[in-house]
């Protein structure tokens, strides 16, 4: 009997320990919740039960009748097994409990992904339908030869631009500043160049103003950036250099990095866009 009590209690300290080595086990290997596998749940049910009969045999006398007394046995088994159920069942609604909130979080994340996507989607449909609405009025207005003259109304627009480079830059941004301005509205002022740059700022309003994160915005702009002639977008910045609101919104983007600062009518104006080249190296 003394080596049956031993094996017992060896067996049951053993089931328990391999029991909670294979609950931890899946821990290693996943980063989710898992509901109880059933083998765990019939190891836990041998190790309560080996329990019972360990304690069965350290606190009932060799004398006892279990025919005479199973009421008594009853109670013992009862009054050890309820709490022990009880609490397992515990821990098991709190686990599915912990699982269906999990579930509930990543299918609120799924349908948040979603939501996020098919707002792009929408922004890029109206964004392209935008974008070809101004590449269309350039290919009008400004990708055409000026009669007579080898260069477009863009890149003649630009030359007109630059007449006055060498007086702006001799002088402080803020001497030149009125001139400067008054410069680029007589220039800019026919309607080929008023209307083919209010459609770039539609594109480029539909950009800034969007929800999106600012990478993605960046990432737009520079589709935007790609599909204008560079004289194109040295004819928007500089536009944009005569507005307040327009020039701190489009000095976000940095839209003068790719362009030589000989390209603008005053060097200041590269320089406030981002320019990141030098008359030098240009």
């Amino acid at each position: 009997m003394t080596l049956l009590v031993i094996g017992l209690v060896v067996l049951q300290f053993f089931t328990a320990g391999l029991a909670f080595y294979l609950y931890k086990l899946p821990g290693k290997e996943y980063d989710e919740v898992k509901p109880y596998n059933q083998f765990y749940i019939g190891l836990g049910a041998c190790a309560f039960g080996l329990s019972m009969l360990f304690l069965f045999h350290v606190f009932v006398s060799p004398e006892f009748n279990f025919g005479e007394n199973l009421g008594q046995v009853g109670d013992f088994v009862g009054g050890l097994t309820n709490p022990a159920l009880s609490f397992m069942a515990l821990i098991v609604l709190l686990r599915t409990t912990l699982i269906q909130t999990e579930e509930a979080r990543k299918t609120s994340t799924i349908m948040l992904e979603q939501q996020k996507l098919m707002q792009e989607e929408r922004f890029e449909t109206t964004f392209y339908t935008l974008l070809e609405r101004y590449e269309a009025s350039a290919e009008s207005y400004l990708r055409v030869k000026v009669p007579k003259d080898k260069l477009t109304y863009g890149l003649r627009a630009l030359q007109d631009l630059r007449k006055q480079r060498a007086e702006f830059d001799a002088k402080t941004l803020k001497e030149c500043l009125p001139a400067l301005k008054s410069h680029i509205n007589s220039e800019l002022r026919l309607d080929r160049f008023s209307k083919t740059i209010a459609r770039a700022w539609k594109v480029f309003d539909f950009i800034d103003g969007s929800s999106l994160p600012d990478d993605r915005k960046k990432y737009y702009f520079s589709i935007f950036y790609d599909a204008m002639e560079p004289c194109e977008m040295v004819l928007l910045i500089t536009r944009g250099f005569t507005l307040r609101k327009k020039r701190k919104k489009l000095r976000k983007y940095s839209p003068g990095s790719y362009v030589k600062p000989q390209f603008f009518a005053c060097a200041a104006i590269g320089k406030y866009f981002g320019s990141k080249f030098t008359d030098s190296a240009a």
